[in-house]
């Protein structure tokens, strides 16, 4: 199944065990190989984040393409991915 990758923006995401993680709020790709890396629960927004704070959202509230098991009406996870969520929220 193929779809574009404006379509993930906005999804849902969840674990396989029914934990609503957040939304999908930017994608990470590597072009070289034209795959997704990563998507983040938090905007990426250039130029108005700190490096810093960049390094966060990339360690806190992003998730490896990889630990993605599926994508339909929303996206689907590993049961055991962490990330800050906004009961959780980021460190300042």
């Amino acid at each position: 199944m193929s779809m574009k990758i404006s379509e993930l923006y906005g999804m849902e995401i969840y674990t396989t065990k029914a934990k609503h993680l957040g939304k999908v709020e930017d994608i990470i790709l590597n072009l070289q190989k034209g795959e997704i890396m990563r998507i983040t629960l938090a905007p990426l927004k250039s130029g108005v984040l700190s490096k810093s704070k960049v390094e966060e959202i990339l360690k806190e509230s992003s998730i490896g393409y990889g630990d993605v098991e599926q994508v339909g009406d929303i996206v689907l996870v590993k049961p055991t991915i962490r990330v800050a969520t906004k009961k959780e929220p980021h460190k300042k």
